[in-house]
């Protein structure tokens, strides 16, 4: 599995840089590393408040809000923990859950409810992996991979952009899935005492994924596919040549095993498990009491509850394969305003991956990263393949979890091998030298598109301020029915209610007409009698090409048998003036 590198790979590769190994180059290296950090920062916080507040990410902190105000908690199925005569959620439905809601409620009583404490959640999580991914480099291929990794991570138009409405696309789990890669190496690490508890910090962070949605499981079973590929992987470099049959193979393959997971007791091989049962606390009370209703989501493997067949592999494959493309050169932000895209990052990271191999392996100095490398690659191609067989859809936000590995490969072939080369080169200038300039021809490209990438995004964004579910038009909704006393409104379909709720702070929740009894608190029919006996009842319609016009039409042919009529009072659109929502007023 991963293995933790000494300071020094090899002799001959001994990759010194310009700046030496002494303490000024640790400076170096350290404020590169907070460079890093500062600047993924502020590309997320600049204009914060921008796109616009989008129903998922609302949803996963309206329980929040109703913590904090004291008000009756929305539970779903109606399973929670009631403390003190207040209920606290355990989950948010059957395969979403609640990290993201207790995280943000002391940004919330510290901020106030606003866009601000949402948002800075996940941009502080995605701070703190651009630090992880300095630390995972240096510890199993050297520092100044690290400290590539972290800059290139830092300036990536995926991670920059959808982590700032990263509740939503969960890019913390990134933090999460760094935190027990390091988990492990400093077990495999420890001294004579202290390795259990690393074990259970492992357990931990599962669980904790676990509890953020549920199909993080998904990602954790790419770690044995990954392990099964690098068993292979020894076996093919070194141990078919030890192996004369079957029953060899699986014993040196046992051996293996031994030597990754060196358990020294039963205590420590259970420790996982403790902190799994941890972390994991909110979805197993909540399958406990539901009777599995999580486990309800696979009773049909072959077809989702979207509709998307599984056992179609090969079209999965091609959705999946768009997304890691999307996903690479940052063209998945089409509702910021625009598609800009970095058409240099799927090439380099395809020729750094097969290069960084290629040296691994026939490198003396760097075969000790090869297991590292092979693991990596191993968990890529685990998470690409299961992405194809989902319980909800295909979504490319998932493929964030690959990250930072595109950026380690890359920094590792770019240090590794401009070393290698500068060897073979046998220049006359200094090693050092050449290394550095090989790096910077090889990293000043790629920076400098993404930057440019970066920039027009955010020129894109302060044009259009977000199109469709992420039009900043949301904002003027919420302000307009605050304004004029309108505290329930009734919304014709799903995408208002609860970004509505906590852009006003919960004086107004619409209550919605299409949707599940479970979410809108009645079912549809009912709230139709509400509207129907209202005096004066007021409509929210969203203007998209998708809303179903039958539910329109019917919606008026209600209203007109109760002998009044649907009135526009007010529609809300886009910066470049196209229609987002309409309000209408039923009337005599």
């Amino acid at each position: 599995m991963l293995t933790e590198q000494p300071s020094r790979v090899g002799a001959e590769l001994a990759l010194e840089t310009p700046l030496g190994e002494g303490s000024l180059g640790r400076w170096v290296a350290r404020g590169a590393v907070a460079l890093a950090i500062v600047l993924f920062g502020a590309l997320c916080l600049y204009q914060y408040h921008l796109p616009g507040l989008h129903y998922d990410e609302a949803f996963d902190v309206v329980p929040a809000l109703q913590i904090l105000r004291g008000d009756p908690v929305t539970l779903p199925r109606g399973v929670g923990i009631h403390l003190f005569g207040r209920s606290f959620p355990v989950m948010l439905g059957d395969t979403w859950g609640i990290v993201s809601t207790y995280a943000v409620l002391p940004l919330f009583w510290l901020l106030d409810v606003d866009v601000l404490a949402i948002r800075l959640w996940p941009i502080l999580a995605g701070m703190l992996a651009v630090f992880l991914t300095y630390l995972i480099g240096r510890r199993i291929y050297y520092r100044w991979v690290g400290v590539g990794a972290a800059l290139l991570l830092s300036m990536f138009p995926s991670y920059v952009f959808w982590t700032r409405v990263g509740i939503s696309s969960i890019a913390h789990l990134v933090a999460i899935m760094l935190g027990i890669m390091l988990a492990y190496l400093a077990w495999r690490g420890r001294e004579t005492r202290g390795g259990t508890r690393w074990f259970v910090l492992i357990g931990l962070l599962a669980g904790i994924g676990l509890a953020t949605r549920l199909l993080f499981g998904w990602l954790l079973l790419a770690v044995p596919i990954a392990y099964a590929i690098l068993l292979l992987a020894d076996w093919l470099s070194e141990d078919r040549h030890a192996a004369y049959s079957v029953r060899d193979t699986v014993e040196l393959a046992i051996d293996r095993l031994k030597r990754d997971l060196p358990f020294r007791s039963k205590r420590e091989a259970l420790a996982p498990l403790a902190g799994a049962a941890v972390g994991a606390f909110p979805v197993l009370y909540y399958n406990v009491v539901t009777r599995g209703s999580s486990l309800g989501q696979l009773a049909n493997p072959s077809q989702t509850g979207q509709g998307v067949d599984n056992p179609t592999l090969w079209d999965n494959l091609e959705t999946v394969a768009d997304g890691l493309r999307s996903l690479l050169n940052g063209g998945s932000f089409w509702f910021y305003g625009g598609i800009f895209t970095n058409p240099l990052y799927p090439w380099v990271v395809a020729v750094s991956a097969v290069g960084l191999l290629v040296l691994v392996h026939r490198v003396p100095e760097l075969r000790r990263c090869r297991r590292s490398t092979v693991f990596l690659l191993g968990f890529a191609f685990a998470v690409l393949l299961l992405s194809c067989f989902t319980v909800s859809i295909p979504e490319s936000t998932r493929l964030l979890i690959l990250l930072p590995i595109p950026q380690l490969l890359t920094a590792g072939f770019a240090v590794f091998g401009s070393r290698w080369l500068a060897r073979k080169l046998r220049s006359r200038l200094r090693p050092a030298l050449t290394a550095t300039v090989v790096v910077t021809l090889l990293f000043v490209p790629l920076i400098a598109r993404d930057l440019w990438v970066d920039a027009r995004y955010h020129r894109a964004l302060a044009r259009s301020g977000g199109r469709s579910d992420f039009s900043s038009a949301i904002y003027d909704l919420a302000a307009y029915l605050d304004e004029h006393g309108i505290t329930r409104p009734y919304a014709l379909d799903r995408g208002v209610k609860w970004n509505i709720m906590i852009l006003t702070q919960g004086r107004v929740e619409p209550l919605e007409i299409v949707g599940t009894g479970a979410e809108s608190g009645s079912g549809s029919e009912a709230t139709v009698q509400d509207l129907l006996a209202a005096p004066d009842p007021v409509i929210l319609v969203r203007a998209e090409a998708g809303n179903p016009s039958h539910q329109l039409a019917s919606l008026e042919q209600l209203v007109s048998a109760s002998g009044r009529t649907p009135r526009l009072e007010h529609t809300f659109t886009q910066r470049d003036g196209t229609p987002v929502f309409h309000v209408f007023r039923v009337g005599e």
